[in-house]
């Protein structure tokens, strides 16, 4: 096992092999030495983390030698750790948010939608990047990816109508196709990849495969975050709602997310919450054995940590290996 201090240089090596490849893919003259960059990049495989303890509380300040690592049960050894060392901004992201316009979302929503998402843009660090989508029975991309939040407002009054019916998981796969064409490093710093789903959590008219948007999802490193609006909870009493789609789908928890039940009033505390969550996080990193990383299988991965009672949420749990090329 690696001390802390080998594995913060470690660490700041992958940071700085990420920059030296983009670097080098406008400079064909070092193709060679991009090559193996680029390689270094793509077979480190990358997990996102969050502990909590039995009550829910975030287990801070965790180091390395705290987290075991298991590739289809095998041991493996932890080449990259990462915490948040910030106090008050989250981690870097590359988030879209994706926005349920459907008729049976109220426009008061929609605004108080807005005014949330601004206050997350403020809340996470500047090199981060955002995109809103919004879906009924279409799927359409109000604003790419930007880190301007003027941008991103004027994408809000782009909905138009309130209107029609829902499309969850065609738009979450959207999402994840869009996530997986967004920058990865940003100031030298790795974009952690999240979608934000706003939505009643009703679907009435997506054929998706969910087991394989899952997969996808894991694949592309994306962790989904859902907001599960008021519009449609009967009564099942004022802190209790019925079970959605969505949930019954667990993308959310397959992904590492979460979900969250807002007030129609005020969205700002769900965005904060989510931004706690986010900035407690960890992530976590290995390179695969040498048989493993070109057999094109789907390799199992599981996270443990050694903190007694610590409850371990993971962004995937498991990786499809590149398959080498023939001949």
């Amino acid at each position: 096992m690696n001390s802390p201090a080998q594995l913060k240089l470690t660490a700041r090596a992958r940071v700085a092999a990420a920059i030296i490849a983009s670097v080098v893919l406008l400079a064909p003259i070092r193709a060679q030495q991009g090559d193996q960059s680029i390689k270094l990049q793509t077979d480190l495989v990358a997990v996102d983390v969050s502990v909590t303890d039995k009550d829910g509380n975030f287990l801070r300040k965790l180091k390395a030698e705290d987290f075991a690592v298991f590739e289809d049960n095998e041991p493996r050894k932890l080449d990259f750790f990462e915490a948040s060392e910030e106090t008050a901004l989250t981690r870097s992201l590359a988030v879209v948010f994706a926005l349920d316009t459907s008729g049976s979302i109220k426009p008061e929503e929609i605004a108080k939608q807005r005014e949330a998402l601004e206050s997350f843009t403020k809340l996470v660090r500047p090199e981060s990047v955002f995109a809103v989508i919004a879906f009924n029975n279409e799927i359409r991309v109000l604003q790419d990816f930007t880190s301007d939040v003027a941008k991103l407002s004027q994408g809000f009054k782009r909905i138009g109508q309130v209107e029609g019916s829902t499309r969850i998981f065609a738009s979450i796969d959207r999402a994840v196709s869009m996530l997986k064409r967004a920058p990865r490093f940003r100031s030298g710093r790795r974009l952690r990849r999240v979608v934000i789903v706003i939505t009643d959590g009703f679907d009435n008219v997506d054929t998706t495969d969910q087991q394989d948007l899952i997969r996808r999802a894991n694949d592309a490193e994306v962790t989904v975050y859902s907001i599960t609006l008021p519009s449609y909870m009967p009564g099942l009493g004022d802190n209790q709602r019925s079970m959605t789609l969505l949930d019954v789908s667990r993308i959310v928890p397959q992904t590492g997310g979460a979900d969250f039940s807002a007030d129609a009033k005020d969205f700002t505390p769900v965005f904060r919450a989510i931004a706690e969550e986010i900035r407690s996080s960890y992530t976590i990193a290995f390179y695969p054995p040498d048989s493993n990383r070109r057999d094109g299988r789907v390799h199992q991965i599981r996270i443990e940590c050694r903190k007694s009672g610590a409850i371990v949420r993971a962004s995937r749990t498991s990786y499809q290996a590149a398959r080498a090329p023939r001949g």
